[in-house]
């Protein structure tokens, strides 16, 4: 079809933006839906446009608007949002209703099928399940699962779609709800309502105003949406969302800013519980984490997860769920950026609660997933992540769908188990790579080696073919030039892999991910891959001996597997306000900073320190310095900003990746003092506190070629 010059205009200029921009998440996806790449993510219906005129809200269905040819009416996807193509589903365009009895689908990313989409989504799966069932008239599953879609959004989506004419609209989403202050963080009188409670009843006082004000928001939604359906007599069913709770585990932090200065208390019953549970004392390890717990009234997830591991080990199935379920919630008050979206309990509890009362059928996945497993917790075999789903995990959950759906369309009361037809499963390729997509995604997100492992080698297992894909990829973060402008990158692209060109490029920021690293290795060495070439790329594009290591850039900073520390640096990129917390240099919120750098055995390194204590703490104290687990010395530091320049003899450097560790002494902690003074830019400015005691701060930390260093000093 001919389209008018000015009509790609703005499709044009946002590619152009979208090039040139540090982040480029959304290129090389965008290409893919218009067709210029070819592969299985480009077979869609390219979008018409008839008019450029606004579309009423009548008109317009998410990304598509009603378009009209021959006398006949469609949905078509806008030029004019072509930004927002990848959010959604790579459908060209939506028909008028005819004879098949329609179903709706609305969600967020779980919905989506994020990792297999579009290979493989939730709604196809539950069309081909349904299929059977309506062999006279057939059905067709509309898919309007949208990425990151919020509260607000839903509801708009849900009254947009009745111009579909449904039969029945399934909703699955809550993973998005929990959203904190980013939400509201605009409004001053939420900021003041925010810093009263927190000022008065600490930080637990403010997890629970978060969940009294998201049970609010569910509440109304699900009032709101029932008000659109149940006038209209469409029946329509929520579904409740799961977390992997087997395998997902938020970093461990040290606690935020606890009342009447418990902080110092908090910290030695951490130390005690672990030391008890690494000699097998449970018993002890129990008893210290519950007093931690006590102290920090389940806003941090610690104590907790040392309370699982010791009902874990004594066999006791329900209390490890219970403290993992507790885990999951603790950090709903914390919006720093680090942690992901997931279903809470006061999401799960409230959707069931409020969606009985409102007349809507409920798909309840945290149950019906119980009894697939028997018991056992939710885990890798039906998560990719914290909450996206395998393709098991995708096909029971549309199965249980699809038995709510049956039983209310025709009367049909099949068992869901009896739905979840194995035959129903992405090709081996398709498998592969998402199952690599999620070992890159695991470990960018701070899980263990043994999640990152398994998924490698479900990806090498489905197909051998994937170890070129992976190592390509390893090439891709490790060399310095842009992403997309890089000799790896183009020798990606001619992979044909569809799902690892769909989704790696969100991944453009280079980092340093030793856990990702070393899972490639022992997956490539099973494949008999050459892990030399990899090692000796990285010695040519990142040692000390060719070029200074910042040790606070990005690239190196996110090795560290630290995120809070990781936080200003995504702030110094230019990401939202709310995690710039008041910094323009590291600040380290434990006893231990950790650092990476890349080093020759032959080549002594010297270490550029510019660090200080944090204003309003300690005076004076000692730092001691180690590397690869060797002790440098002690620093004597103060509250003013101070330089060392540290020598690493070439005995204690490794080829590849050396450690070096700051340990800091322990802050004052002053009562409530912090609390109170970092809530006044919450209220002034709109700026992310600083919930978490600064045990130090660092301006500037380089690992450079001492050789040269000495070099310069002799001339």
């Amino acid at each position: 079809m001919n389209r008018p010059p000015e009509l790609l205009k703005p499709f044009a200029n946002h590619l152009a933006q979208l090039a040139s921009s540090d982040d480029r998440s959304h290129l090389l996806r965008l290409l893919q839906l218009t067709g210029l790449f070819a592969g299985p993510a480009c077979a869609c219906a390219q979008p018409e446009a008839d008019s450029r005129q606004p579309a009423r809200a009548s008109d317009r269905i998410g990304i598509w608007e009603r378009k009209s040819k021959d006398g006949k009416s469609y949905f078509a996807r806008s030029l004019e949002r072509a930004n927002e193509w990848n959010m959604w589903a790579n459908e060209g365009r939506i028909e008028t209703k005819g004879a098949k009895r329609r179903i709706v689908l609305i969600g967020e990313s779980v919905a989506r099928g994020y990792l297999y989409d579009p290979l493989f989504t939730p709604a196809k799966v539950l069309e081909q399940i349904l299929k059977p069932y309506f062999p006279e008239t057939g059905v067709e599953v509309i898919d309007l699962a949208r990425l990151s879609l919020l509260q607000d959004q839903l509801l708009e989506l849900a009254e947009s779609a009745l111009v579909l004419e449904p039969d029945a609209v399934v909703i699955f989403a809550g993973n998005n709800w929990g959203l904190g202050f980013s939400a509201s963080v605009n409004d001053p009188d939420y900021r003041r309502s925010v810093s009263t409670v927190a000022r008065q009843a600490g930080v637990a006082g403010l997890k629970r105003f978060a969940e009294e004000r998201l049970q609010r928001e569910i509440q109304n939604l699900v009032e709101a949406v029932a008000s659109l359906y149940q006038s209209r007599g469409i029946p329509f069913f929520w579904i409740v969302p799961e977390f992997n709770l087997g395998d997902w585990r938020d970093p461990e932090t040290n606690a935020p800013y606890l009342q009447a200065g418990a902080n110092r208390d908090w910290l030695a019953l951490w130390q005690q519980s672990r030391q008890a549970l690494q000699n097998g004392d449970t018993a002890a390890a129990r008893a210290t984490a519950e007093k931690m717990v006590e102290l920090d009234q389940g806003v941090c997830v610690a104590g907790l997860y040392l309370l699982a591991e010791c009902s874990r080990r004594a066999g006791d199935r329900q209390a490890e769920r219970h403290h993992l379920e507790r885990a999951r919630d603790a950090l709903i008050w914390d919006n720093t950026g680090y942690v992901p979206s997931r279903s809470y309990t006061v999401v799960q509890e409230t959707l069931r609660e409020e969606a009985g009362k409102r007349g809507s059928e409920i798909v309840d996945l945290p149950l019906a997933f119980n009894e697939y497993l028997k018991g056992e917790l939710p885990d890798r075999r039906l998560f990719v992540d914290h909450c996206h789903l395998t393709s098991d995990g995708i096909r029971l959950a549309m199965s249980a769908t699809a038995a709510r759906l049956l039983q209310r369309l025709t009367g049909a009361a099949p068992h869901w188990s009896a739905l979840a037809d194995r035959r129903i499963a992405p090709p081996a390729d398709v498998e592969a790579e998402a199952a690599f997509l999620a070992a890159v995604h695991n470990a960018h997100w701070w899980q263990s080696g043994d999640l990152v492992d398994h998924f490698c080698q479900r990806a090498v297992d489905h197909s051998p073919k994937v170890a070129q894909m992976i190592t390509t990829f390893s090439e891709l973060q490790t060399r310095r030039p842009p992403m997309l402008m890089s000799r790896s990158a183009e020798q990606f692209a001619k992979l044909g892999a569809g799902l690892i060109q769909f989704y790696t490029v969100q991944y453009s920021k280079h980092l340093l991910d030793e856990v990702f690293l070393n899972a490639i290795e022992r997956a490539a060495r099973r494949l008999g891959v050459d892990r030399g070439r990899l090692e000796k790329l990285q010695q040519q594009e990142h040692s000390v001996a060719r070029k200074d290591n910042n040790l606070l850039d990005y690239y190196y900073c996110s090795a560290a597997r630290q995120p809070r520390e990781l936080m200003w640096a995504f702030a110094v990129q230019g990401l939202s306000p709310l995690l710039r917390m008041r910094s323009d240099y590291y600040k380290a919120y434990g006893q231990t900073s950790r650092f990476i750098f890349v080093g020759e055995s032959d080549c002594p390194v010297g270490l550029r320190l510019t660090c200080r204590l944090p204003r309003g703490g300690r005076a004076e104290g000692d730092i001691a310095v180690e590397v690869n687990g060797t002790p440098l010395g002690e620093l004597a530091v103060t509250r003013d900003w101070q330089s060392w320049q540290i020598t690493v003899g070439e005995a204690l450097v490794r080829d590849g990746l050396n450690e070096v560790v700051i340990h800091w002494p322990l802050p004052e902690f002053p009562e409530g003092q912090q609390l109170d003074a970092t809530f006044e830019h919450l209220v002034d400015e709109g700026t992310y506190p600083d919930f978490y005691p600064v045990f130090g701060e660092i301006h500037a930390f380089v690992a450079a070629d001492a050789r040269k260093a000495r070099a310069g000093a002799a001339a």
